[in-house]
Order: C-alpha cells, then sequence, then structure tokens
C-alpha cells in the first residue's frame, strides 16, 4: 500500500482544479492511500513535510511552484529517507524545475506513476553559509538573480508570472552594481565582477529562460555559468537566445561545471535559491549526488 501525501500551496490558482482531479481520480484508485495538507503561510510546506515523513508516508507530492517544492525538499532532507519519493504537480505560478524533469503534469499520470513505482534518483544542492544551511533542487545564484527574486517575490502579479519576471530582471539591471566575486573550486578560479553567477541543478529559472542548457539532474556536477561585467544592452540582446535553451557566445560569460564552490565577496552579496532570497555570502555551494528518488 503506498501512502501519497500532497503539500498544497494554499494560494494557487488552480487549487479547485487540484481537488476536482482529486476527487476524480480516487474513485478509480487501488493500493493507494492520500492526504492532502494546505499550507498555511511561508515555511509551512517544510513543516508538513517532516509530519508527512514521520507519520510513514512513501510519497511526498509538492502541490505549487518552484518555491513550494523547495521548502517540501528542504523538509526532506532534514529527516531524510532515502526509500521516500519525491514528487511535484506543477500548479504554481513559477514551474522553473518542472521543465527540466520529465514528472506528471497531472492527477491521472500522478497516480499511474505512483502505482507502477516510476522514479528516477537525482541531485540536490545545498549553500551552507557560517551558521546556517539551505537546500536546492533546481538552481542557485549570487548577484543580481537575488535582487530580482526579491522584487518579484513583493510584487501581486496582476499580470501574470512571465511579465513579472521580465519586468523584475529589466527594473533591476537598472539599479543593479555589479560585484567583484571570488569563486573557487577544485579546478578553477575566478575573480572579478560579476553581474550572476549561477549554480545550476535543473535548465531553466526566471519564468522560462533556460540559462543551463547543459545541466543533468543525475550528473554529479552543477551547471555553470559567469555572467561578468555585463550591461542590460547585453541581456536584451541575447534573452532570444537564452529562452531557445542555446548557449551564448559573449566574451565575458564563461560556461563550466563543479561539484562544489567556495564564494567569497569584498562586500555581502545576495543568494538565491529556487525563487527566493536566502543569504548572502560569503557561502559554499555543493551538490549530493542522486540523494533523491523523484517521481517521474
Amino acid at each position: 500500500m503506498f501512502k501519497v501525501g500532497f503539500i498544497l500551496n494554499s494560494r494557487i490558482s488552480r487549487k479547485k482544479k487540484f481537488y476536482q482531479e482529486l476527487d476524480h481520480a480516487k474513485r478509480t484508485l487501488r493500493n493507494v492511500e492520500f492526504t492532502v495538507a494546505e499550507t498555511l503561510q511561508a515555511g509551512h510546506a517544510k513543516i508538513l513535510t517532516g509530519v508527512f515523513i514521520k507519520q510513514g508516508f512513501t510519497h511526498l507530492i509538492a502541490v505549487g511552484g518552484d518555491g513550494t517544492l523547495n521548502e517540501v525538499i528542504n523538509g526532506f532532507m532534514d529527516q531524510y529517507q532515502e526509500e521516500i519519493v519525491v514528487g511535484l504537480l506543477p500548479y504554481g505560478s513559477a514551474n522553473d524545475f518542472a521543465k527540466t524533469i520529465r514528472s506528471p503534469s497531472n492527477m491521472v499520470d500522478l497516480f499511474e506513476a505512483v502505482s507502477k513505482e516510476r522514479s528516477s534518483k537525482i541531485d540536490v544542492g545545498l549553500v551552507q553559509f557560517q551558521d546556517s544551511k539551505r537546500y536546492f533542487i533546481n538552481i542557485a545564484d549570487v548577484g543580481i538573480g537575488a535582487s530580482i527574486v526579491q522584487r518579484v517575490n513583493k510584487s501581486k502579479k496582476l499580470l501574470g508570472a512571465g511579465f513579472t519576471f521580465f519586468g523584475a530582471i529589466l527594473r533591476t539591471f537598472l539599479s543593479y552594481k555589479n560585484q567583484n566575486i571570488n569563486c573557487k573550486t577544485h579546478d578553477w578560479e575566478y575573480e572579478g565582477k560579476v553581474n550572476s553567477l549561477v549554480m545550476a541543478n535543473g535548465k531553466y529559472f526566471g519564468h522560462g529562460l533556460c540559462i543551463a542548457p547543459d545541466a543533468n539532474l543525475a550528473d554529479g556536477q552543477l551547471a555553470i555559468l559567469i555572467s561578468g561585467d555585463i550591461t542590460i544592452w547585453d541581456y536584451i540582446k541575447n534573452v532570444k537566445t537564452v529562452k531557445k535553451g542555446i548557449r551564448v557566445n559573449h566574451p565575458l560569460l564563461q560556461y563550466k561545471t563543479a561539484n562544489k564552490l567556495e564564494l567569497t565577496s569584498e562586500v555581502p552579496c545576495g543568494i538565491e535559491a529556487d525563487g527566493e532570497f536566502i543569504g548572502t555570502t560569503p557561502a559554499t555551494i555543493s551538490v549530493a549526488a542522486k540523494k533523491i528518488r523523484f517521481l517521474v
């Protein structure tokens, strides 16, 4: 018997659709029990995940976007049990991770994947500060990205997530000052002005920008993009290429890989992970290979 715990972001616009799909699907379920728990506030999904783990659930399903999944991942890693399967119903406003992984996109496919025990082991990233840590499943970055997500998360997204992200990127570019950052790995080192240093497990962020076309969820490496002292005009000229998932040929861009990075800077520089501001440099970013069994 499989026990499926749904951690539902109560603020999503597709909440009614979720319950309609669940009501329809449960009529034909065999060997599957399920429970739905709705989040009440930011951080609650992490707590609910811990509760489900203690209650012996076999599957933990985030119902929402990248932020909800990030909280579930952090709750899962805090009480790690290798045999538990984590999954996603991408019903949120930001669903970039779902563009990389072949996860079920509706209730019927999800329960079929559960009943047929379909899962794949994938990597998870970790950001460590001096006195705290934060896991990420998709992408973390240092620089302008942290300022952009702060702006996005304060907005009401009345015109949709895509328009909100694009507008936030342009407005932030106009005021953001590129920072000097030092990045050390086992194989290479970078020091200089950076607009953004992206550390990617998945391929997409910023509502559909394929920032890391070579990223692989199960290779034990993070795909790194170093955007040096670029300007808003560099971004505008190349954004279509990025959306197509093609590497940008630019003298101030570098594509690399690493499984561990040490980040320092002259002044504290913001870091975001999976669309949430999580802290500032200095920090260590690493990857744990094939740590999570993900529903596919």
